[in-house]
């Protein structure tokens, strides 16, 4: 029984130290990305119009978040799926006294599996979408407009969902601290 414990807390704080890693990772970098990039403002060859003046510079950094944010998902399921089963490994290992903490990181895991998903599923195709919108049509303010709204709408929404997440994360990791072995795993002192 000590060493199943041993391999689900393994399993367990390799999968959440990735995650909240790379979750504050993105939200470090994101904001960098885009300063670095609005200072050297470049002009993408590929969009040319003057509607989009002084845009080109957010498109593409932008578009290096974006980039990082897609591949970040994958990783982001994954250890959801690692922290899942490791979760489950935890039901079957508790004892009572530790059903509280427990029952906290379950809701807490739970909670940013569903941001996680909803960032995935809708706000990224959201985000994909009116921003290709704005970029076809760049040369026809009557769409590019509501389109270039609509991304910056959906945006706003993906940050506050990834600071929710952090947020999120950074309580499992705390109400993690206190994980011990289950009694029956532990090893027993001779009383004299």
């Amino acid at each position: 029984m000590e060493f199943a414990f041993t391999i689900v807390q393994l399993i367990y704080w390799l999968a959440l130290a990735t995650w909240f890693g790379g979750v504050l990772f993105i939200a470090i970098a994101a904001p960098i990305i885009f300063r670095t990039v609005r200072e050297t403002d470049p002009t993408l060859p590929m969009v040319l119009s003057v509607n989009m003046e002084g845009q080109h510079s957010t498109l593409l950094a932008g578009s290096i978040v974006a980039n990082l944010l897609a591949a970040f998902q994958r990783i982001q399921l994954a250890c959801a799926g690692a922290l899942l089963v490791a979760i489950i490994g935890q039901w079957v290992m508790f004892y009572p006294g530790q059903l509280f903490s427990l029952v906290l990181r379950s809701a807490l895991f739970l909670a940013t599996t569903a941001l996680v998903i909803y960032d995935w599923r809708v706000v990224s195709p959201s985000i994909y979408r009116s921003r290709q919108q704005y970029i076809d049509h760049a040369d026809e303010p009557e769409i590019a407009n509501p389109a270039k709204e609509q991304f910056d709408r959906f945006h706003a929404e993906s940050v506050m969902l990834l600071t929710i997440e952090l947020a999120l994360l950074l309580g499992l990791v705390l109400f993690s601290a206190g994980i011990t072995a289950p009694l029956h795993a532990m090893p027993t002192v001779p009383h004299p």
